[in-house]
């Protein structure tokens, strides 16, 4: 996954906020992050930088891929989202290797876990 910022470098920190009830999830590369923060610093919004993200330079790793993004006391909602978002993450990769039995396998599931998502909602 690439970075969301800078557009070139590989994801390697993903952050969780949650805005007004809905989740976003954002993808970056550790170089970006770190110019966020200066950033952030610069702007006088150090603290709620440190807040969202919970890393700040010379902390020890941040949040990676693959890391659990919730704790068991989210949401169901929130956790269903964010596992059929790893789906989705799977499938493009495995269209992208051409391994079509593994993509028609995650399509399947992606399909049955939007209606659970979806039902969920309601």
């Amino acid at each position: 996954m690439k970075c969301q910022y800078c557009k070139n470098n590989e994801a390697d920190r993903i952050f969780f906020v949650n805005w007004m009830g809905v989740c976003y999830e954002t993808a970056m590369c550790s170089e970006c992050l770190e110019k966020l923060y200066y950033r952030s610093k610069e702007a006088g919004q150090e603290e709620m930088f440190k807040r969202f993200t919970d890393w700040w330079p010379g902390k020890p790793r941040p949040r990676s891929l693959g890391d659990t993004a919730f704790s068991e006391k989210a949401p169901e909602g929130l956790i269903l989202k964010r596992q059929l978002n790893e789906l989705r993450q799977r499938l493009k990769e495995a269209a992208g290797r051409e391994n079509y039995e593994e993509a028609a396998r995650l399509r399947d599931d992606i399909a049955r876990m939007e209606k659970e998502v979806c039902s969920y909602e309601k």
